[in-house]
C-alpha cells in the first residue's frame, strides 16, 4: 500500500514549485544572519556554497527558503530534487 502523504508535506511542495524566489540565510550568532537571495534553486545552493565559504568558522549549514508569489515560504532541504 502507498504511503499517503501530509498535507502540509503537500502544501510545502506546492510552495517550493511555483516560488518566484529563494533566499538563503546563515545564522552568525544572537540577532546576527548573513542573507542572500536567489531566481532559482539551483543559483540559492550557489548562493549558499558563497555565503558558507565566506564564514568558515561557523559549524551551521545556510538554509535556503522558497518563497512563492503570495509571501508564503517554505523550508527546501538539502536533499529535495525540483
Amino acid at each position: 500500500m502507498a504511503h499517503r502523504p501530509h498535507p502540509a508535506d503537500l502544501a510545502q511542495a506546492a510552495i517550493i514549485r511555483s516560488a518566484i524566489r529563494y533566499d538563503v540565510a546563515l545564522f552568525l550568532g544572537v540577532g546576527r544572519f548573513a542573507h542572500g537571495t536567489a531566481s532559482t534553486l539551483a543559483v540559492a545552493r550557489v548562493e549558499a556554497r558563497r555565503i558558507k565559504a565566506e564564514h568558515p568558522g561557523n559549524i551551521r549549514k545556510p538554509m535556503i527558503y522558497a518563497i512563492d508569489a503570495d509571501g508564503r515560504s517554505a523550508f527546501v532541504a538539502d536533499h529535495f530534487q525540483p
